[in-house]
């Protein structure tokens, strides 16, 4: 990047930082932001490089400027996972098919990065510069992690998916089976009257995020839901139920946790439970309040580990008020990364002070078909005795919400937010999809 450019877009972001405004939305922003831009442009030296004169070239500019430069391309690659910036060395991204690979693009200049760290903070609403720094992208396209080093800043960029996958797109992919998706939706929805606590476990860049988001569409659309991180990844735009909470400096999720309970919700999710707030968690699931989060662990037996010990210290007796766990694992088949549910256990009890687990699906990773193990008869005993409803209901229920996701494999039927609408409608009035979807068969 030439010098003079490089200068320019200083002075435009010192120009900016005081004028991002952090509780408007990304659009408004930019409007008020290429308004000061366009006024800085015709009465600065520069002028000549942004062609101030020229509505249309001065819009180019704009979008050249308010741009991540050579990362664009990265974050607008669906098959991009990961970006790696360490200093001046070239660029690695993380690709789903892949894994990690080099790529031809690198920074030519330490101002040339540094200018791109600015632009990070400034677009991200952030003024304080700290020697570990963790970032939100405009538009939540991603996170960044920032570590400064005496090689240079050391950068992470997680790129979040714009359109979440489906649980549809899920069952497609074979990280799940249409018949655990419908064991999932009866744990999440409870028939309205006993969801079950559900935890997500699973090793980095295992998918958990994913399935998270994807298991959103099976929240009824009645209940209030506070979501809680330390950095904003998951993405709530199927409805306008979502509450959401960001930890910082100030306030830790513990903190959050707590609040929640004073927030009239019905579900809390913490997009990743690491601490202290483990605690508050059970505390709220105590309450009758239901609960969802993700967990750093490879198998249900190593999360309940997790749980016991430091840092969060939850007595085993409460670990019993999850329901249910779903580990999530990556591997590398054939050079080719597959994501998969590889666990799904049930809480049993406690016997001599230990939590028992009941395990009920896993996946055979010599032919990736998940076998079952045994049928849900903890959480499904439960279930039947809240609604009233007998075991073989409970079972037809399940294989009918099995059938519906499967229709919708059929008819090719994968956009999330389509998909969100017709589980919703199913939830309300199952018989409103007969004309529509010709679902249930007559």
């Amino acid at each position: 990047m030439e010098r003079d450019k490089i200068e320019f877009e200083n002075q435009v972001l010192d120009r900016l930082a005081e004028k991002s405004h952090l509780f408007k939305d990304f659009f408004h922003k930019r409007e008020i932001i290429f308004q000061e831009f366009s006024d800085f442009c015709r009465t600065s030296k520069f002028n000549h490089l942004c062609g101030a004169n020229d509505g249309s070239t001065l819009e180019n500019f704009f979008n050249g400027v308010f741009s991540f430069d050579i990362i664009d391309e990265f974050l607008n690659d669906s098959d991009v996972e990961d970006i790696i910036i360490n200093g001046l060395s070239p660029i690695y991204v993380h690709k789903t098919s892949e894994g990690l690979v080099k790529s031809s693009r690198h920074f030519s200049s330490a101002e040339e990065l540094g200018l791109f760290v600015k632009k990070l903070f400034i677009f991200s609403d952030r003024k304080d510069v700290k020697k570990i720094n963790n970032l939100e992208l405009p538009q939540i396209k991603g996170r960044v992690n920032i570590v400064y080093s005496p090689f240079g800043p050391q950068l992470t960029i997680t790129r979040a998916k714009e359109k979440p996958l489906s649980i549809i797109t899920l069952i497609e992919k074979g990280t799940i089976n249409a018949q655990i998706a419908a064991q999932l939706w009866l744990y999440i929805e409870g028939l309205g009257i006993k969801p079950a606590n559900m935890i997500i476990a699973g090793g980095p860049g295992s998918g958990k995020t994913t399935l998270l988001n994807a298991l959103f569409s099976f929240i009824p659309a009645d209940q209030r839901i506070v979501v809680i991180e330390d950095t904003l990844e998951l993405n709530t735009d199927l409805e306008g139920n979502f509450s959401r909470l960001e930890s910082d400096d100030e306030i830790s999720l513990a903190d959050l946790v707590k609040n929640s309970l004073r927030m009239r919700m019905d579900r809390v999710v913490i997009g990743e439970v690491r601490g202290s707030e483990a605690k508050d968690l059970m505390t709220a699931m105590n309450i009758g309040k239901y609960c969802m989060g993700t967990l750093h662990a490879s198998s249900g037996r190593e999360a309940v580990i997790r749980l016991e010990h430091e840092p969060m210290n939850v007595p085993s007796i409460l670990i019993n008020l999850v329901d249910v766990f779903v580990i999530m694992n990556r591997y590398n088949l054939n050079n080719k990364i597959q994501r998969v549910v590889s666990e799904v256990v049930e809480t049993a009890g406690m016997e001599k002070q230990i939590v028992l687990l009941s395990p009920l699906w896993a996946c055979d990773l010599s032919t990736l078909k998940f076998r079952q193990s045994q049928v849900s008869s903890g959480y499904r005993d439960k279930l039947a005795a809240a609604s009233g409803k007998s075991v073989p209901e409970i079972i037809g229920e399940l294989k009918q919400r099995e059938d519906l996701l499967q229709l919708l494999i059929d008819k090719g039927i994968r956009e999330n937010k389509e998909v969100s609408r017709i589980l919703q409608l199913y939830i309300k009035n199952p018989k409103s999809l007969s004309d529509e979807l010709g679902f249930p068969p007559k």
